[in-house]
């Protein structure tokens, strides 16, 4: 695509402001050269990378690295023949192959909560031989080591021998002079590099010695002495040897190294991709974007979209979003409206959405809209007279559309702002309306503006094509920026001039000057807009309300399945009481009769049993028939498959897998159970969620809308402290109920405020025999192993 649509687009300025966030040069050079993607599969792996990225920052997560070198120029010399790499930039290859590799082992690391960024960490080569090459010869501090060869520690030593014998003789020179009083200064000073005394001049041939240098006034003679020459001759010279001995390692490192080169280039190439994905994250998350869903066919939806470039340019100021669509046989688009009512904006926001999307952006709209795989966008927009071609506005104008129409094709998107308006009005709407059709031929989605009132009943009729209008508050003289599908917009020309301050005379006389039927169009427009303005208006009112009753009605349905709850748990409880009530009825008559068979030869012993016998016996037939008289449990028959139900008895939330009777299977995670429709009440998604955010009940099972035990390690990394603790205690339930014993906790090391809450619950959990953190080989100190009781 062409240089100018990115600047018409002003896409060139959301990427100078999104390659701010890139780690590196070189990932600032990828993204701003990179090239939009053709492939539909390719650009959904790449904004789910980028969505990924995004929900890694806003978690608080860091990557192993602040910043990276850029490898380019090191690489080219590693791909000269007899280049070789220099101290530093052995140190600089050494700390982003680090870089790199932490990058991978992250990525790899969250294959479960990121599997497209594991995929792209799985991509970068693994290192295990350059790093150790260049830690065997460079130090931390990039200075090549005295190890690095036997002959480098040799000369080394003998440097470090001559520069102390040196500093020895210096001393004593310096003593004896300074308690001569030769010196103009106490201390030894250099000049061209050599260590000199700094003597009175009159006393300069006390000391054999060369001149190095004078003072400015000629007072202070700079002197070497002669003592030291052939010492700092022989540091000299070896200087020089150890300069050609490190010069040897270097070249043959960077020989050990060169063979590498292939995964080094591939590697810098996959850090600079990923530090491009990374800018790109970083403007999402400032942007608060999202990742649309891509159509395969025509479909262009936007809902909520927002200009990017407005967004980070008026921080200070409100920005409206727009709502547009383009159904599967609407091609083209009419955008009218009054001058500065936002018909440019409307159309460029469109087109800066849809080709920031092809370039791999995550976008600043509702997660509702849907964009086209568009092969071209086309623009054209602005008053560009070229003087260079002694070209008019309007001649410029079509040379610039006959461009676009030459590349426009199926799959295209091409964007015309006021559309042939430079000339006269009734050729200008000929003109346009041929152009319209080529497009429609062509089967190009488009997006042009116009005042020409021709186009706007052209749309109307036309097949293909819609209007649109950009909304003005007549009362206010103001535009809304808002943009309204199916009509046609009026320019509110004379409002804009009574706007603009003009005398009212002046606008009766404008307004005077055209034509009954053209005034009689501009006022019904208006009127139209006005009337669709208050429909809105009412329309909104409508979804406030209905929203309120919705609410109304669910909060209604909960209080009412909540008092159910309540009254059959009284009377369960109530049951229960004369259950028990009765069974000690039983269990005293029963002891009466014992006692009176074993008192079976005292009369009176045997008249107080049966006296007791009577009174029990009548208190049991009073339970046993309250018992009998209490209303059965009701039935709930509206149960299907498929339903969400709560088990009263438990509080457990599970799906309907099949009916028998009056029974049902249900089925709660990984495990079913069989109950009593009496049992079971619907439930809806919603109170599973609130539910869910509640303390574990006494037992608790895994319902349909969670994950099932799937595996027995559970992640809580990127999680509240308050989460995870939710989330163990759920995972130990259901690892009970499945009689798992052992299982692994993830929390990873960090600040160990996981680890800490995680050691917390399980402290207090009443089915936990013990646990320890994990040993070699087994997470070390970033899992927890569990041991169930």
């Amino acid at each position: 695509m062409a240089e100018g649509t990115s600047r018409k687009l002003e896409f060139d300025r959301v990427v100078a402001h999104t390659a701010g966030y890139a780690l590196s040069v070189y990932g600032r050079d990828t993204l701003s050269s990179s090239l939009p993607f053709s492939g539909h599969r390719e650009l959904q792996e790449e904004l789910e990378r980028v969505l990924e990225l995004k929900g890694f920052l806003e978690e608080g997560s860091t990557l192993p690295f602040d910043t990276l070198a850029d490898m380019r120029p090191l690489l080219a010399t590693l791909e000269m023949h007899g280049g070789v790499l220099e101290p530093g930039e052995l140190q600089d290859l050494h700390l982003f192959l680090d870089a790199a590799a932490g990058l991978r082992r992250r990525m790899v690391r969250e294959a479960e909560l990121r599997p497209r960024l594991a995929v792209f960490g799985a991509g970068i080569p693994e290192d295990a031989f350059v790093r150790p090459v260049i830690r065997e010869v460079i130090d931390e501090q990039g200075v090549v080591k005295s190890s690095a060869s036997g002959e480098l520690a040799r000369i080394r030593r003998a440097l470090v021998d001559r520069r102390r014998a040196l500093g020895r003789t210096l001393e004593r020179i310096l003593g004896g002079c300074r308690s001569s009083g030769w010196l103009m200064e106490d201390t030894l000073t250099i000049r061209n590099g050599r260590q000199c005394l700094a003597m009175r001049l009159e006393y300069r041939h006390r000391v054999p010695g060369f001149v190095q240098d004078y003072s400015g006034s000629g007072q202070t003679v700079f002197l070497e002495p002669a003592e030291c020459m052939e010492i700092t001759n022989a540091i000299l010279e070896g200087e020089i040897e150890e300069r050609r001995e490190i010069e040897r390692i270097l070249r043959e490192t960077t020989a050990r190294i060169r063979p590498e080169l292939p995964d080094l280039l591939s590697g810098a190439s996959l850090m600079a991709a990923f530090d491009s994905l990374y800018a790109r994250a970083r403007f999402a998350l400032e942007t608060r974007s999202v990742l649309p869903a891509l159509s395969e066919g025509t479909e262009f939806r936007i809902k909520r979209g927002y200009h990017p470039w407005l967004l980070i340019s008026h921080r200070d100021r409100e920005v409206l979003p727009l709502d547009l669509e383009l159904g599967l046989n609407e091609q083209v688009l009419i955008i009218s409206g009054p001058n500065a009512g936002g018909k440019s904006v409307a159309m460029k926001t469109a087109g800066l959405l849809s080709f920031m999307l092809l370039h791999g952006y995550l976008l600043p709209c509702s997660e509702s809209s849907v964009f086209p795989l568009f092969t071209s966008i086309g623009i054209e927009i602005g008053d560009e007279q070229s003087i260079e071609n002694d070209l008019s506005t309007f001649s410029s104008h079509l040379r610039e559309v006959r461009r676009i129409l030459d590349a426009a094709g199926r799959g295209s998107l091409v964007l015309i702002d006021e559309l042939c308006s430079g000339t006269d009005v009734e050729e200008g709407s000929a003109i346009a309306r041929t152009i319209i059709e080529e497009l429609l031929r062509r089967g190009t989605k488009a997006i042009v503006t116009t005042h020409l009132g021709d186009l706007k009943a052209y749309a109307h009729s036309r097949e293909g094509v819609v209007n649109g209008a950009m909304e003005f508050d007549r009362r206010a003289l103001q535009p809304t920026f808002r943009f309204i599908k199916g009509v046609p917009g009026s320019s509110f020309a004379f409002a804009m001039m009574q706007r603009m301050g003009f005398p009212p005379a002046m606008v009766r006389e404008a307004e005077s000057a055209i034509g009954e039927g053209h005034r009689g169009l501009e006022e019904l427009l208006e009127d139209l807009q006005e009337l669709l303005a208050s429909n809105r208006l009412l329309h909104l009112e409508l979804e406030a309300q209905s929203a309120s009753i919705l609410l109304r009605e669910q909060a209604v349905t909960e209080a009412e399945s909540m008092l159910r709850r309540r009254d059959r748990e009284q009377r369960q409880k109530a049951s229960k009481e004369l259950q028990r009530e009765l069974h000690r009825a039983r269990l005293e008559i029963r002891d009466i009769l014992a006692e009176a068979n074993a008192a079976a030869g005292d009369p009176r012993a045997v008249q107080e049993a049966r006296r007791k016998l009577a009174s029990r016996a009548g208190d049991a037939e009073k339970k046993e028939a309250l018992l009998l008289d209490a209303p059965a449990p009701t039935l709930d028959r509206s149960i299907r498959p498929g339903d969400l139900v709560q088990l009263l008895d438990t509080s457990a939330s599970g799906e309907i897998e099949s009916l028998r009777g009056d029974m049902a299977v249900v089925l709660c995670g990984t495990f079913r159970l069989t109950t009593s429709l009496s049992n079971l009440e619907k439930t809806s998604k919603r109170q599973v969620r609130k539910a869910a955010g509640a303390p574990a009940p006494r037992f608790v099972g895994w319902n349909a809308t969670t994950s099932p035990v799937e595996s027995t390690t559970l992640d809580l990394r990127g999680l509240t402290g308050d989460e995870a603790a939710v989330k163990i205690e759920r995972f130990l339930d259901a690892l009970r109920l499945n009689r798992i014993e052992r299982a692994t906790i993830i929390h990873g090391m960090g600040t160990g405020a996981l680890r800490r809450r995680t050691e917390e619950v399980l402290r207090n959990h009443p089915h936990v025999h013990s646990w320890r953190l994990g040993g070699q080989g087994e997470g070390s100190s970033g899992v927890t192993i569990v041991t169930l009781a």
